[in-house]
């Protein structure tokens, strides 16, 4: 099986570079994601729901940092964001930590028909080796510390927890060994 594709029950998604012409698709999975979020008592991607993108997702895309996972009609069943250089948040988070190359994983999102069936955990997995393939020893994420489900799901796909600033916990994952 091709490392861009992955089998999650009888349906075969492809995983690819975004392109602008997702840039609609993304956005309302984005939406979709926060009001789930939303509606589950978080405030996590509260920006979304107020018009905001801290993440300059067409910024993102145009420097092929942002994948999304599709299914044979091309509909959107997950997407992410992973940057190859830390953003002006990454870098306050992580200013007590080593300075190495690493990538930066943000606004993983699944459609929530695809919810429930452990493509977090294969989405993770993904980025690791893409982020090991383009040459980075590290990768990089974040989430608040509140999330404890989140914080598992981490600690779960191989993550070392840093250190918790500013209310977020900071992981990363060894790509190389």
């Amino acid at each position: 099986m091709s490392k861009n594709k992955i089998v999650l029950s009888d349906t075969t998604l492809t995983m690819r570079e975004a392109s602008v012409s997702d840039g609609g698709s993304l956005q309302q999975l984005m939406i979709d994601t926060a009001t789930w979020l939303k509606e589950s008592g978080s405030t996590q991607w509260g920006d979304i729901l107020e018009g905001k993108d801290v993440h300059q997702l067409r910024d993102r895309i145009r420097d092929g940092e942002v994948f999304v996972l599709c299914d044979a009609d091309e509909q959107l069943a997950a997407a992410f964001i992973l940057r190859k250089t830390a953003s002006e948040w990454d870098a306050g988070l992580w200013r007590n930590q080593k300075q190495v190359p690493a990538r930066y994983l943000h606004r993983l999102m699944i459609a929530r028909k695809y919810a429930g069936q452990n493509l977090s955990l294969t989405l993770l997995d993904w980025a690791s080796g893409e982020s090991q393939r383009t040459g980075y020893d590290w990768l990089r994420l974040d989430c608040i510390a509140s999330n404890q489900k989140l914080n598992t799901l981490y600690q779960v796909a191989g993550f070392t927890k840093c250190e918790t600033i500013e209310g977020f916990c900071i992981y990363e994952k060894r790509t190389k060994e």
